[in-house]
């Protein structure tokens, strides 16, 4: 009497991949000698993806798109099952292209196996059992790591940023994440802890009223509470071994990506997502070297590689502090002083400040508000008369400091101020790149440079120009500095005691002359106006730094020498000096 076997199947592999060789072992057992008109054993592959949902009055029903994915098989002819166990193996090629087993709310890949025996006048046999297919394996490489960030462009605005930097962009299969994510700028929010999650979205590639959809996403707490400003918060995550890969078929695709969320208290969270790739791989990788910095460690080494440039371009380093941001160079004699500041209406700023000897000129430049009225300064260039308010005791000395090549250097910047010791130029913008830290850098060296090439060509005063010859060499035979914008002498000495010569001003006009020395340290007695005026002859001058007297307009400094020897023998004794030094 016949009766239906019994089927099992062995896979080998128990789990194939897309590209292998699918062996499948199938033993029938049977009690009874039974014949048979055929065996045939099948592989199918189906897929079906959501297409829309029609109505019909309460009815709805929903629309798929179809398609076979695949159909291998063979047939054993007709025979007859001996009492026993009858073993065959079948080998199916499978498709290097086949998408794996899948399944989600909108899409299934299913793949499945059939044994089916044909019995003539008898109840068939036919099993069928769902087979895994996988995504192909990749090979290790060494990971390549990246930074990502929420910033856009070369400089910091006053949004928060957030950073993510991870070792590699395809997360291997029980293999593991490590990375690390920094915020910046968040003010004064709070936040009740960071989060990384792990997101796989499903496209249709096909004509379907659902659209991308997140079908799975897993999440990991990074930090409790809020951290410290651009503190680095590593992690390291064991990627679990039944996340679905990264695949894609003609009707779906399936991408992987990674959120950063900083879920804020009482506020708008602050997210970062970026794409990953999910893979099967074979081997062992090797680790990465290190991580990309984020936060404050990567923002001082932005300030680091910058630094480094500079002296590699051979501009003069005066100082560096990473910790403060704080860059300062000399450049033909003018401090520059770079670092980054929060400015009103602004935000986050990079700034310079040139400092270098006073011009006197008497200059005050300033960006133009709605309440500045009154006349402009004649022969300034118009754009910067335009965007510009200019005080200066004398246009023409004003009109040849910001010549063309200063106005072009200063309209670069958001923000430009000046006077007579010092320019203040703002970018608006905090660092970020390199290449952003270095354009300021260049543009504030450039403004430098050609404030130093103004500077030397200042004209005297036209109420004092004859005397610049002989100021000039004063200047060059006694060791004084020349200040030629108001045609004043500095540090310069007589019997040891250093002097100034300026003048008074009254507009553009000089009113008299006045020799200068800092106040000595000591007390001064109640006589010192006595004392000065019995030793020189002139009203004495009295002020918190410095002391000094009035004199008639000096032409020529020579003519005064007198004077200023019996000056610098009484403010010795002011002084205390029981002797004088040596002239000089």
């Amino acid at each position: 009497m016949r009766s239906r076997p019994d089927v099992t199947v062995y896979l080998d592999p128990s789990e194939p991949s897309a590209g292998e060789t699918l062996r499948v072992h199938v033993h029938l057992k049977s009690r009874t000698q039974t014949p048979f008109d055929a065996i045939d054993v099948e592989l199918v592959g189906r897929e079906s993806r959501y297409r829309r949902t029609s109505s019909n009055g309460k009815t709805s029903t929903r629309k798929y798109h179809r398609r076979e994915i695949v159909r291998l098989g063979k047939r054993f002819p007709a025979g007859v099952l001996e009492p026993g166990t009858w073993e065959q193996a079948v080998d199916f090629p499978l498709p290097p292209d086949l998408p794996p087993t899948y399944r989600s709310g909108y899409a299934t890949i299913e793949y499945e196996l059939s044994v089916h025996v044909h019995i003539p006048w008898w109840p068939d046999r036919h099993e069928a059992y769902v087979i895994p297919i996988r995504v192909p394996t990749t090979s290790a490489v060494p990971p390549e790591p990246r930074v990502f960030t929420t910033q856009a462009g070369e400089h910091r605005g006053e949004a928060p940023v957030v950073e993510l930097s991870v070792e590699d962009q395809r997360l291997p299969l029980l293999g593991t994440l490590v990375g690390a994510v920094a915020f910046t700028g968040l003010g004064d929010r709070r936040l009740r802890r960071v989060e990384l999650s792990a997101s796989v979205v499903e496209t249709a590639l096909v004509t379907s009223s659902a659209g991308p959809a997140e079908i799975e996403r897993r999440t990991w707490t990074l930090f409790e509470g809020t951290p410290e400003e651009g503190a680095s918060i590593p992690f390291r995550i064991g990627i679990p071994p039944d996340l679905v890969p990264t695949f894609h078929s003609p009707f779906i695709r399936v991408d992987h990506a990674l959120e950063v969320t900083a879920v804020v208290a009482f506020g708008r969270d602050l997210s970062l997502r970026v794409p990953v790739v999910v893979e099967r791989q074979r081997g062992l990788r090797k680790p990465a070297k290190g991580l990309p910095l984020v936060g404050k460690q990567r923002h001082l080494s932005v300030w680091r590689a910058v630094a480094d440039s500079a002296r590699a371009a051979g501009s003069t380093v005066v100082d560096f502090d990473p910790e403060q941001a704080a860059l300062v160079l000399d450049v033909r004699g003018i401090r520059v002083e770079v670092t980054e500041e929060h400015r009103e209406g602004l935000g986050p700023c990079v700034a310079a400040e040139l400092a270098f000897p006073a011009l006197g000129l008497d200059l005050r430049l300033a960006e133009r508000r709605w309440t500045d009225f009154g006349a402009k300064l004649p022969g300034l260039d118009k754009r910067l008369a335009k965007r510009f308010t200019v005080q200066a005791r004398e246009p023409m000395q004003a009109a040849s400091l910001l010549g063309a090549e200063v106005s072009e250097a200063l309209e670069v910047f958001d923000e430009a101020a000046l006077d007579d010791e010092h320019a203040v130029i703002v970018q608006k913008g905090g660092v970020y790149q390199v290449s952003g830290l270095e354009r300021f850098l260049a543009r504030a060296q450039m403004l430098a440079h050609r404030l130093a090439k103004a500077i030397a060509a200042l004209p005297p005063p036209a109420a004092l120009a004859p005397s610049l010859p002989a100021f000039q060499q004063f200047a060059e035979q006694r060791g004084a500095r020349l200040r030629v914008g108001d045609l004043a002498l500095e540090n310069f000495s007589r019997a040891g005691i250093v002097m100034s010569l300026d003048h008074r001003w009254e507009e553009d006009r000089p009113a008299e002359s006045r020799l200068w020395s800092p106040r000595p340290e000591r007390d001064l007695p109640a006589s010192v106006r006595e004392t000065l005026t019995k030793a020189t002859g002139r009203e004495p001058l009295l002020e918190e730094s410095r002391i000094g007297i009035r004199l008639p307009l000096v032409q020529d400094p020579e003519e005064v020498l007198g004077t200023a020897d019996a000056f610098a023998a009484a403010v010795a004794a002011l002084a205390g000096a029981t002797s004088l030094g040596p002239y000089r």
